[in-house]
């Protein structure tokens, strides 16, 4: 009787162990499936994403807002965290506009990738702020390749004139500067030429200028290279192009909008159209471009942009001013819709900025960025 039960306890272990071996051995396959189905549904999407950037013809926004929308929430759980927190169920959202827009200081506290930080082939950092921590944007190969196919075609439909022209940069190059997403953008266009902190280089080079350039530079390098040559006129090229990046942020004396188009014309000896800005965010992939003192800041389109009334959290009555937010099919591996904390007034299809809101705080869009993330 003790063999009996001793082989009849052997039979039941083997049959337990080839079951469990078979079990694993399905769960396996079916995992294994799964993830080779979710990598050609990422493969499609971003092929879909690439067409259409490429051609406004080859896609509909919305339907591609929507695919990337739930990427998103099932690859990035901070983001996916953020959703849920705020009462939205991420399959009944039918339109763009109703994709919960994650708040561009979520980027300072929190990991929004949609994969392993360790997979980031590139991380951005916001410039230097007067705050000590800095927003980060992870790009994992895929997501670079999008965000050069974003930055480099906004460039060429914004920016036609600078077809073929050399591209200067008053900036450091992305060997001193390797976490700034306007020194890649910029090499990534094809900067023939970095000027940093050498005024005298950039001096001596504007002045030698015989054929038309385009020069990028921030607005407090271009008022630092001013201040350094207060009695100088470099006269560009006809067809030359200047284009201001952004503001001063602490970094020089602050100038008035329209004494600092004052200075660009009156200094390189060029009209209003060739005064040109950019705006862009490191929490972006794309960028927005605008002409001439007054004119509007548009978008590429495969973006989508709103003003948002900071206390209702709705659209800005028309021709009042409100908090811009961004909806980019080029974030790939991050969130496509931002709430950002820059105050703008619409014009068209387009909208002027009017600098940062005061207390950058967008009370009735949604709970603090604390709260939701942290509830339970």
């Amino acid at each position: 009787m003790p063999d009996d039960f001793q082989r009849s306890v052997a039979r039941t272990a083997r049959g337990l162990v080839a079951r469990s071996r078979s079990e694993l051995h399905n769960s396996l396959r079916n995992r294994l499936c799964v993830a080779r189905y979710n990598s050609f549904v990422d493969h499609c999407l971003f092929e879909s994403l690439s067409a259409f950037i490429d051609d406004p013809g080859a896609g509909d926004f919305n339907s591609l807002a929507l695919q990337l929308f739930s990427r998103q929430v099932m690859c990035n759980q901070a983001y996916r965290r953020y959703v849920a927190a705020s009462g939205i169920q991420s399959e009944n959202v039918t339109s763009w506009r109703e994709i919960p827009a994650a708040p561009s200081v979520a980027f300072k506290a929190y990991d929004l990738t949609c994969s392993p930080i360790e997979s980031s082939s590139r991380v951005f950092h916001s410039s230097g702020t007067t705050e000590a921590r800095a927003s980060k944007h992870y790009m994992d190969r895929a997501a670079v390749e999008l965000y050069d196919r974003s930055l480099t075609r906004g460039f060429e439909d914004a920016i036609p004139g600078a077809s073929g022209q050399p591209l200067w940069a008053m900036m450091p190059s992305p060997n001193e500067a390797p976490h700034s997403s306007l020194s890649h953008m910029l090499a990534t266009l094809g900067a023939s030429r970095w000027f940093w902190d050498d005024w005298s280089s950039l001096a001596g080079a504007l002045a030698e200028a015989r054929e038309p350039v385009t020069l990028f530079g921030t607005g407090f390098a271009f008022v630092a290279l001013f201040d350094n040559y207060p009695d100088a006129r470099w006269p560009l090229p006809p067809g030359s192009l200047v284009v201001n990046t952004g503001g001063f942020k602490g970094r020089t004396r602050e100038v008035a909008q329209d004494e600092f188009y004052a200075m660009l014309r009156e200094r390189f000896t060029i009209d209003d159209k060739g005064c040109l800005g950019e705006y862009g965010m490191s929490e972006m992939a794309s960028q927005f471009y605008n002409q001439g003192e007054v004119g509007p800041y548009k978008g590429p389109h495969w973006t989508r942009t709103r003003i948002i009334d900071p206390e209702t959290g709705a659209d800005a009555a028309e021709g009042t001013a409100g908090l811009l937010r961004h909806y980019d099919l080029a974030n790939w591996n991050s969130v496509l819709a931002i709430q950002t904390q820059d105050l703008a007034i619409a014009e068209g299809d387009g909208f002027h900025l009017l600098g940062r809101a005061p207390d950058a705080e967008v009370r009735g869009c949604s709970l603090t960025v604390e709260a939701l993330w942290n509830r339970p």
